[in-house]
C-alpha cells in the first residue's frame, strides 16, 4: 500500500478528481414544547404561544468538497403543515 492510498490498489479522491461528500438529514416539529409553571392552589395558570404550533420542517444537506474547486453546500427545505383537506 502506498502512501495516500485510501485502499490496496485504489488511488485518492484527489488523483481520480472526485468530490467527496458529506451528507446528513434532520428533522423538527413546530409544534411549541410543553411547559408547566408555578400556580396559586386551585388556579391554573395559562401560558400563551403564539403561531399555529402544527407541521414538521425536515432539511437533508450535502457538503461537497473537491480539490481545485469551491465547496458547495446543498440544502433543500421541506415545509409539511399537515393535509389541505
Amino acid at each position: 500500500m502506498e502512501e495516500g492510498d485510501v485502499v490496496a490498489g485504489e488511488s485518492t479522491a484527489v488523483e481520480r478528481g472526485a468530490w467527496i461528500v458529506f451528507e446528513d438529514e434532520a428533522g423538527q416539529s413546530m409544534t411549541p414544547p410543553r411547559a408547566r409553571t408555578w400556580g396559586r392552589i386551585g388556579q391554573s395558570p395559562v401560558v400563551r404561544v403564539r403561531g399555529r404550533g402544527s407541521g414538521r420542517v425536515s432539511v437533508a444537506g450535502m457538503s461537497c468538497c473537491k480539490s481545485g474547486e469551491r465547496s458547495r453546500l446543498i440544502y433543500p427545505i421541506r415545509e409539511y403543515r399537515g393535509r389541505k383537506d
